[in-house]
């Protein structure tokens, strides 16, 4: 913009000087054209000097290559017409460390793709400018960064602890990760495992190591099943031969005659005999 703003100002200073020497051949309009390109210098050079700094940014103030000590924060600013800005993003930005590959502790080849939320740290928003122009920071500096974490810390667990401790091993990712980016004036906030897996033999493997415990488990479950069933059958038996010795004792101590009565009661039907001959008739025949 500012280079624009001297073009125009060049082209009408010219215009404006030509205008004494080539006299306009329509007087109704003297020198028009050399006001309107004055008009329109000294606009662009005024908007040269105007800048706006989005939300969640900061700018970096650079003057013939040389950064300024202070940064302009979110809003509208004036600035040197000769100076440049640089917007500095201080929002959660993402970088993605796909098809990360390690080995375990117990040598398992593990893969996972990783996702890494992080800011810019504000305090250091012009360390990390000086370091790295560009602003390539995520790409550079921090997925790199991820793969090799990633490696040091899979090589802590074995692979069935990957599996039992996954939010200790993320966690551990980003704690270490944090250490490695700090120079680089990074903050990291959390790391994501996705598609998290082993190699296809591990994985078989364990599939039948499920199988076999479910099995065992079935087994095991039968076992205690039929033990139960037993344990019922004795206590059943357990109880008929105590109500027969009862039933002993009983008949032994009437003579008889008691145990009779009580099984004609148990098989009487509730009806009466509908004739009667002559003498005695029992209660019920038995027989």
């Amino acid at each position: 913009m500012f280079i624009l703003s001297i073009l125009f100002l060049v082209i009408a200073a010219l215009a404006f000087g030509a205008s004494f020497i080539f006299k306009p051949v329509d007087r109704r309009y003297p020198r028009i054209g050399s006001g309107a390109a004055v008009v329109l210098s000294v606009l662009c050079f005024a908007a040269s000097m105007f800048t706006t700094v989005p939300a969640s940014n900061v700018a970096v103030v650079t003057t013939f290559g040389k950064v300024s000590q202070e940064l302009l924060g979110e809003g509208a600013h004036f600035i040197a017409p000769w100076s440049r800005t640089r917007d500095i993003y201080l929002g959660q930005q993402r970088v993605d460390a796909a098809k990360s590959d390690a080995g375990s502790k117990d040598l398992q080849s593990v893969h996972a793709d990783l996702v890494v939320n992080f800011v810019v740290d504000p305090a250091k928003a012009r360390e990390l400018y000086v370091s790295n122009p560009t602003l390539t920071y995520a790409e550079l500096l921090l997925q790199p960064a991820t793969y090799e974490t990633f490696k040091a810390i899979v090589a802590q667990y074995t692979a069935e602890e990957l599996v039992t401790k996954r939010q200790e091993v993320s966690a551990a990712i980003a704690h270490n990760l944090q250490q490695r980016v700090r120079q680089y004036h990074l903050i990291v906030q959390n790391v994501n495992l996705v598609n998290f897996g082993f190699s296809k033999s591990f994985n078989q493997a364990i599939e039948e190591k499920v199988t076999a415990n479910q099995k065992a488990a079935t087994a095991e479950n039968n076992l205690k099943r039929t033990k139960f069933e037993a344990e019922q059958r004795i206590a059943q038996a357990e109880g008929e031969a105590k109500a027969i010795a009862i039933q002993s004792a009983a008949v032994e101590k009437s003579g008889g005659q008691g145990y009779v009565q009580l099984q004609a009661i148990a098989k009487w039907d509730g009806k009466l005999p509908a004739t009667m001959a002559g003498g005695a008739v029992p209660f019920v025949n038995v027989k």
